[in-house]
């Protein structure tokens, strides 16, 4: 499994959003929690890769960035410090 950490704006609806990226691309939820204070969220979602082969996580990672609401995520996989990416005012960096 991939671990994915996605820091939000604490709005109704974004746990619905994140997991309709993942249902697009076809992958599965394990586990998903989420701990808001204020108006920030953090979530951390496993995500099950069996039976997908390789996953290039990139495409996935860029659309849940850029959704409206969120403020940054990380793909928790492979080489420390790698997999960050955040939505600067609408551009995507990583």
């Amino acid at each position: 499994s991939i671990r994915f950490t996605v820091v939000t704006r604490n709005v109704p609806g974004m746990l619905a959003h994140i997991s309709e990226v993942f249902g697009h691309a076809q992958l599965n939820i394990l586990q998903q929690i989420n701990q808001s204070k204020g108006n920030v969220a953090y979530n951390v979602v496993d995500v099950d890769t069996s039976g997908h082969g390789v996953v290039d996580f990139k495409d996935v990672q860029e659309k849940i960035t850029m959704l409206d609401g969120v403020l940054s995520s990380r793909v928790i996989y492979g080489v420390p410090g790698t997999g960050y990416a955040k939505n600067l005012e609408g551009d995507y960096f990583v």
